[in-house]
């Protein structure tokens, strides 16, 4: 398990996460050539929180949670 340290001007916590995806980009190659489906994408799931991925079809969701498994 990853831990970052968030510091604001009152206080210190620590912030512990259950998943992270950090700056992870997929591209597939066509006839046409790459086409880029991620670009960039940065993801901090702390514990105990429900995250949802929603969006229209061939947007990239399937792609993203089949990257993580």
């Amino acid at each position: 398990m990853a831990t970052t340290t968030l510091t604001t001007a009152e206080d210190r916590t620590e912030v512990g996460h259950a998943a992270r995806i950090d700056h992870v980009s997929k591209s597939f190659g066509g006839p046409e050539g790459q086409q880029l489906v991620l670009d960039d994408i940065t993801l901090d799931v702390a514990p105990g929180e429900f995250v949802t991925l929603l969006g229209a079809s061939g947007c990239g969701k399937s792609t993203l949670l089949n990257l993580v498994a």
